[in-house]
């Protein structure tokens, strides 16, 4: 897998860094892009760290060798070696790979700012929420950027209002927000699977950044006393860090429960605003998919659900035993979110959760095959 001729450049959609991509047969040969409306020029610096971060994993299901013929971070190169470690201790079907560079290279500072990968979830409205509590501090340096980076490509009406969504919590908050469009889950889905992928895609976006970030924070999905492997994750999102760039992972010391009762159920912008999914109608969430039903779980046992806009104010526990999942890893989230209810004394909703959990059977422990 060779990458060549990076730039960056204007587009009629604001600014643009890509770069051109030759794969095997199984990727056809394409230009790969971060595009940012009405970002600066300078924001987007060419270099390849952001490539190698969002083509390690397809490099590796291919078992080719990555050649980034660019600038990339001697740091990051060498933390790749250790990603592709954990891959392939993680998923079998991962194998290592030789990965070079067209140049290595140190600091180059920008802008110092710090940003959050933010989607008006729980998770990123604690990190928010949490950061926010500690402005104050000499020492801490305040989220700056709301990162709102479009991954399906979504376009028209109901993207235009979710983003607009997001600049007005960015507004409140006193950050600014900063919109990305990529083609990066369109080009690598015939390889990998978005939830062993995102941490790489969402690296990757921070990366192609440098020129404004010097610190970008990545929520965390799971907490310390539960880690399945996954995408992103505190054993790897901080080596995808550059000499200029610090990626943090945040908040993994919080169930979602935890995340709700002592941040989200304590904002009104949080519950004017919250979004899970992109099945509901306008500034709504569906309410009856399993991320909306066990996001309901926890603002019920925090006592705010008949407070949140965006979700029915009442659970309806029958659609909550038997809704579908379609991962392990939203059984997993389903059975944490039991295990909180049932600490927090709601059996009735630890066993509808456990229940749903369990009609689809108990995740399997992780297998390696050598």
């Amino acid at each position: 897998m060779i990458v060549e001729d990076v730039r960056c450049e204007p587009v009629a959609a604001g600014r643009r860094l890509s770069a051109a991509v030759r794969a095997g047969a199984e990727l056809p040969s394409a230009r790969l892009h971060f595009t940012v409306p009405d970002g600066e020029g300078d924001w987007l610096p060419e270099r390849g760290d952001a490539f190698l971060a969002v083509l390690l994993m397809p490099a590796m299901s291919l078992g080719e060798e990555l050649v980034v013929d660019a600038p990339v971070s001697g740091r990051l190169l060498r933390s790749a070696r250790t990603v592709m470690e954990i891959y392939a201790a993680w998923w079998a079907r991962l194998r290592e790979v030789r990965v070079t560079a067209g140049e290595l290279v140190g600091a180059e500072r920008g802008q110092d700012g710090a940003g959050l990968f933010f989607t008006l979830g729980v998770d990123s409205f604690y990190s928010l929420l949490r950061d926010r509590e500690h402005r104050s501090d000499p020492a801490h340096r305040p989220v700056s950027e709301l990162l709102f980076v479009n991954f399906e490509q979504h376009a028209g009406p109901e993207y235009d209002r979710l983003l607009d969504r997001v600049r007005l919590v960015a507004e409140r908050s006193g950050c600014r927000a900063v919109p990305v469009e990529t083609n990066v889950r369109a080009f690598t889905a015939p390889l990998v699977r978005w939830e062993d992928f995102h941490g790489a895609a969402l690296a990757g976006t921070a990366l192609a950044l440098q020129g404004l970030l010097g610190r970008c924070l990545i929520a965390a999905s799971f907490e310390y006393r539960h880690l399945p492997p996954y995408g992103s994750h505190p054993v790897l999102d901080h080596l995808w860090s550059t000499e200029a760039l610090d990626v943090v992972h945040d908040g993994a010391e919080a169930t979602r429960a935890q995340k709700v009762a002592r941040r989200i159920a304590r904002s009104d912008l949080a519950l004017q605003h919250l979004a899970v999914c992109w099945r509901g109608r306008p500034g709504q969430n569906c309410g009856a998919c399993e991320k909306c039903l066990r996001t309901m779980v926890t603002l019920e046992l925090a006592g705010v659900l008949g407070r949140c806009a965006t979700l029915p104010g009442v659970l309806d526990l029958d659609r909550l035993r038997t809704v579908p999942m379609s991962s392990a890893e939203a059984r997993e989230a389903m059975r944490e979110v039991g295990f909180d209810a049932r600490a927090g004394g709601r059996p009735d909703l630890a066993e509808a959760a456990e229940l749903a959990a369990d009609r689809y059977g108990p995740v399997p422990p992780p297998t390696v095959t050598r």
